[in-house]
């Protein structure tokens, strides 16, 4: 279901009963966040701020903070349908080219249908301010932690060009506020915009950039959605929505950005500049990173609708919004993953990785050293190249239970044998992370191992003759139990 704005959004969910708004005053300097994270483990609802402290703007949060809230934002009933449509884009993997387009995350031609329509004006710039009417000071940006030395926008698409192909990125990326027209855009080197700034500065060129806050939340799905470097996020937004997306041109840089927006913050990075250290950020998960190093952005443009209302992802210990997010997006594109790993039954993100440090993955195993391969295919995808844990179990385990893959791990397990190290990009966001260098990863192979993947007679699970198991059935009633 397409919402032709984030207030359309909202009163759809006030009317589903999963909205509530909060009158009384507080402060977006922790309290908002405090609030926030108490409803969010509560599984409560998205919450309305409609007095922030020093600002005008309301503030939503924990917009997206359930699985049912999800598929109110995607017009479905579960995701099980978002994954049925999403296995409809996909072609057979016997077409020819297959892998390349898994590679690219291209979803298939029907997927040009959806893609975003240029119009000339938007509500999105119904309010412009430029130059030195810009102060970044006047939206209630929060801050999370206090480690964070300022606030940062959490909950905005990112909007970049590639200066080769004009082709638009787009992700989510956090955003720190370093002063009235200046940000900071705290991307990774894994990121595509990092790619991107790359061919910005091989040009000796700024690159341009938009901050997108609101609109249908579609869009900040198809932002994080687990495809990879190559994919057109923005027709792929308009397919989660069910209708295209119409952009508007920027008012000062070379971009286009969602009509439906609430707000807009435009500028652009130099490539000459050095970076700056925007200080600890406030991550999912519940802790705070190091910032790194980030690009500087410098505001050129604010725009945004008459009454707009500002979106902020709040990051917290699981399950967070983010993990939840994750999660959710996981089972929905389960499809693109089994193009490249055909023998894969389902996957699981689990809550207590965040979403992003571990994975469970059930396959059809047919020959020995499988669950290696499905390991090494897994850390090969953009996707899930940062995992540090996976864990490898056979098509008859339920990857959502727990206590069945760790019963797979105790009973198949051999650490002699069964346990895959490997070397690869560290995630930014792993609280154990000492540095941004390569770091080990772990996989285990806990499916039922072949008789050549043993030496020795195994030992067989115990059985009851199937007979037996329909007579106990068929008396069931006879033997006065429940």
């Amino acid at each position: 279901m397409a919402h032709s704005c984030l207030t359309d959004f909202l009163e759809r969910l006030e009317q589903a009963g999963e909205l509530a708004r909060v009158g009384a005053e507080v402060d977006p300097v922790f309290e908002v966040a405090e609030v926030t994270g108490r409803t969010m483990r509560n599984g409560g609802p998205a919450l309305v701020f409609g007095a922030v402290r020093g600002h005008e703007i309301p503030v939503v949060t924990n917009l997206l903070g359930t699985e049912s809230r999800i598929c109110l934002a995607l017009g479905v009933r579960s995701l099980d349908e978002v994954a049925e449509r999403i296995g409809g884009l996909v072609e057979p993997a016997e077409s020819p080219g297959w892998l390349g387009r898994v590679a690219s995350a291209a979803l298939g031609p029907r997927l040009d249908d959806f893609a975003a329509k240029t119009v000339k004006t938007g509500r999105c710039q119904q309010i412009v301010r430029l130059g030195d009417d810009v102060d970044l000071a006047q939206l209630p940006v929060l801050r999370y932690a206090s480690d964070e030395p300022g606030p940062t926008i959490t909950g905005a698409e990112v909007f970049a060009i590639r200066a080769d192909t004009g082709r638009l990125a787009v992700g989510r990326h956090d955003v720190r506020v370093l002063d009235r027209n200046r940000l900071a855009v705290c991307w990774h080197g894994h990121d595509e915009a990092a790619g991107v700034l790359e061919g910005y500065r091989e040009r000796n060129a700024p690159m341009p950039l938009a901050v997108v806050l609101g609109g249908d939340p579609a869009g900040l799905l198809a932002a994080v959605a687990p495809v990879g470097d190559g994919a057109d996020r923005g027709a792929l937004a308009g397919f989660l929505r069910g209708k295209a997306r119409e952009f508007v041109p920027c008012r000062t840089v070379d971009l286009r950005v969602p009509t439906d927006a609430e707000i807009v913050i435009e500028g652009q990075v130099d490539p000459a500049e050095p970076l700056v250290g925007p200080g600890p950020v406030a991550s999912s998960g519940g802790f705070c990173r190091p910032g790194g190093l980030a690009p500087r952005m410098h505001v050129t443009a604010v725009t945004h609708r008459r009454n707009p209302v500002y979106p902020a992802l709040v990051p917290g210990r699981p399950p967070d919004e983010a993990c939840v997010v994750g999660r959710a997006l996981g089972r929905a594109f389960v499809a693109l993953v089994r193009q490249a790993i055909p023998e894969l039954v389902d996957y699981h993100l689990p809550a207590f990785g965040s979403a992003r440090h571990g994975l469970f993955a059930s396959i059809r195993k047919r020959y020995a050293g499988q669950g290696a391969k499905v390991a090494h295919a897994l850390w090969g995808m953009r996707p899930w190249m940062l995992s540090k844990l996976l864990v490898i179990v056979d098509e008859d385990v339920d990857v959502y239970d727990p206590h069945q893959v760790w019963a797979a791990v105790a009973s198949h397990v051999a650490f002699d044998r069964d346990v895959l190290m490997s070397h690869g990009p560290a995630d930014p966001l792993d609280p154990a992370a000492v540095s941004d260098a390569p770091c080990a990863k772990l996989a285990l192979d806990a499916t039922a191992k072949l008789p050549e993947e043993r030496s020795g007679t195994a030992a067989r699970p115990i059985a009851i003759p199937e007979e037996t198991r329909r007579l106990v059935t068929a008396r069931w009633s006879e033997y006065g139990l429940r």
